[in-house]
């Protein structure tokens, strides 16, 4: 009879050693569950921030190239122009040397 009561104890005692750990491990759980959540916040706004200033530097971006290509159909203009200057001005001077 004593022996049993000594294994039940014993059983007892490694069930309370047992719950007081599964305590421990749900408040280490509790614990990450709560860290996680924290960090999950974070991120999902350094996400949004990012994807607003992508947005915002695509549409810089996109004006910048539009410009650009202003910019260079300009310089095209303004060669062709040049050209055509150039060749009335040799055209000029041809016309002055035969008089």
């Amino acid at each position: 009879m004593e022996q049993r009561q000594g294994e039940m104890s014993a059983a007892r005692e490694k069930l309370e050693t047992l719950m007081k750990s599964m305590e421990v491990l749900l408040t280490e759980v509790e614990q990450l569950r709560s860290h996680c959540t924290h960090w999950n916040l974070e991120l999902s706004r350094h996400i949004t921030e990012l994807r607003l200033e992508n947005r915002e530097l695509t549409e810089k971006y996109d004006a910048l190239a539009q410009e650009l290509q202003e910019a260079l159909e300009t310089i095209e203009d303004l060669q062709d122009t040049k050209y055509a200057l150039d060749a009335k001005e040799r055209q000029a001077e041809k016309l002055n040397r035969q008089l």
